[in-house]
């Protein structure tokens, strides 16, 4: 039997729940340059008035490694290879950074694909070129993590919130030929050290956990041996807050697409039915525009036919003539 996906954009889910609840920890993992401060608008205008919005939009203080004064920084988590017109978009949020905070911009990309995969910069102007700083989250990362959280676990140390935050992040970017067994690996981990973690912590592992299982199992009877496995050591407070919030929440983004969808059918419809209202009016004045040139023409052949009479008349009155003499 086929699963069907419970959590709408799993992905996108998994890397927002731990820029939540940490985005201090979580870009340092990640190994975003700067330290966060404070998150800022993420929303940005494009030229064709359309609106996007970035993954990730904050201010970071300076590290003196590689950033040196305070910071706009946008991040995106690409699940796929970064093209031109993605490109041409991170470029606008830089823009719209700029202008929100008349900071310096850093972009980052967050993928487990290679960087030679991706479009790697865009050119606006020969001068204004942007070349995102692209994060190393293949697969040699993903499994120095692992190794990490295992070799924690098995030594009996407590784990710290960053370490336990490489799980979530392992199974977010696991490379996708071994994404299940990853996942089964990192949920048997997460169970062995949920005891450890605050309410806070387990909360956000065991919703980044769920989503990336409903991302990567297609098979339902498999979906849910993992699930239950998961749900095997969490506290029931935690589980049933995510099955009545979060599944709660991606219902309600369900029908509010089905409803965006209705409402731009609706629109189409009417946009339909206003140009065959304006082809019925062109249509009607090119009628009259016929009728009348009809009615000249009409009006131009009756006076023809008039002139055609009396020049038949006065042709028959010369012929009289013409006889007489």
């Amino acid at each position: 039997m086929i699963h069907i996906r419970k959590i709408d954009k799993p992905f996108n889910f998994g890397y927002m729940i731990m820029d939540n609840e940490y985005p201090e920890e979580f870009y340092q993992k990640l190994g975003v340059p700067g330290i966060f401060r404070e998150k800022i608008n993420k929303k940005a205008y494009f030229k064709n008035g359309k609106m996007g919005e970035m993954d990730t939009s904050y201010i970071a203080d300076p590290d003196f490694k590689t950033i040196f004064e305070p910071t706009a920084v946008n991040g995106e988590h690409q699940s796929t290879t970064v093209d031109y017109d993605k490109m041409g978009m991170i470029s606008y949020y830089g823009i719209q950074q700029i202008h929100d905070t008349n900071l310096p911009q850093l972009s980052f990309i967050a993928s487990h694909i290679p960087k030679e995969k991706h479009v790697q910069e865009y050119e606006r102007t020969i001068t204004d070129i942007i070349k995102p700083l692209f994060l190393d989250l293949g697969e040699k990362d993903n499994a120095k993590r692992l190794i990490n959280v295992k070799n924690i676990i098995k030594q009996n140390e407590k784990i710290s919130t960053h370490d336990a935050l490489d799980l979530g992040i392992i199974v977010l970017f696991a490379p996708r030929h071994k994404a299940k067994e990853i996942t089964k690996e990192v949920v048997g981990l997460y169970n062995k050290i949920v005891d450890q973690l605050s309410p806070k912590m387990e909360s956000t592992l065991f919703s980044v956990l769920y989503a990336m299982t409903d991302a990567y199992f297609d098979e339902e009877k498999e979906y849910q041996k993992v699930i239950n496995m998961l749900k095997e050591k969490t506290h029931s407070e935690t589980i049933e807050n995510f099955e009545t919030v979060t599944i709660y929440k991606n219902k309600v983004s369900e029908l509010e697409k089905t409803n965006n969808t209705l409402e731009q059918t609706n629109q189409n419809l009417e946009q339909t039915n206003q140009n065959l209202e304006q082809t019925n009016q062109n249509l009607e004045q090119t009628n009259q525009n016929l009728e009348q040139t009809n009615h000249n023409l009409k009006n131009a052949n009756n006076a023809a036919n008039q002139k055609i009479s009396k020049l038949k008349a006065e042709i028959a009155q010369l012929k009289k003539q013409n006889g007489q003499k």
